[in-house]
């Protein structure tokens, strides 16, 4: 008879005893019951944005969404001039619906716009970026309101960032969003410019 080397023989049982282990843990895998998997629909960039933010935390937010967006120039290398009004100033134009003023919107040099500080105060930080979004939108592409309130005639099936800047304070995030995405893409119904010639 021959005699079975010892290291064979140890070699044996630890493969033996691995091959036994790895079964087991596959049997075990295998019966665990599947995680339900949740997917938040957020866009990570606007994680930083907080009651705590400033005007500008949103600017610096701002240019570089609108870089990511595709816009070569979203403001950089101008003056910019963004600050806090104290109240509505409504013998210039700003209303109750409005939530700030954008200033010098046909000078290239600048970026120029007040956001009224007892609406941003009370605001959500979803009402915050669509009201900010909409005054650089005056301030900085000269995107005017698809109306103006004498010629509106009924509120659009979706309200794009140039409609207000004032919103509901359950407006999802998700649809500032989409909304953002069609103001980088000059994409909604109505869009109008400034005449700056």
């Amino acid at each position: 008879m021959k005699r079975i080397p010892k290291i064979s023989l140890i070699l044996s049982v630890f493969l033996i005893t691995l091959i036994t282990d790895c079964e087991k843990d596959i049997v075990q895998e295998e019966s665990l019951p599947e995680e339900e998997i949740v997917k938040a629909i957020i866009d990570p960039f606007y994680a930083d944005l907080n009651e705590a933010s400033s005007l500008e935390d949103y600017w610096n937010l701002f240019v570089a969404d609108a870089i990511r967006s595709g816009k070569p120039d979203p403001g950089t290398g101008r003056n910019i001039n963004i600050f806090f009004g104290t109240e509505p100033d409504f013998a210039s134009g700003v209303t109750s619906d409005h939530a700030g003023r954008a200033y010098d919107i046909c000078n290239q040099e600048t970026v120029s716009f007040e956001i009224i500080k007892s609406f941003w105060e009370d605001y959500s930080v979803v009402q915050r970026l669509y009201t900010f979004y909409h005054e650089a939108g005056h301030a900085r592409y000269k995107y005017r309101h698809p109306c103006e309130s004498s010629e509106c005639t009924a509120a659009p099936d979706d309200y794009p960032v140039m409609w207000l800047s004032v919103l509901p304070s359950n407006t999802p995030l998700e649809e500032f969003i989409r909304d953002k995405n069609n103001f980088f893409k000059r994409n909604w119904e109505g869009i109008r410019y400034f005449d700056c010639s």
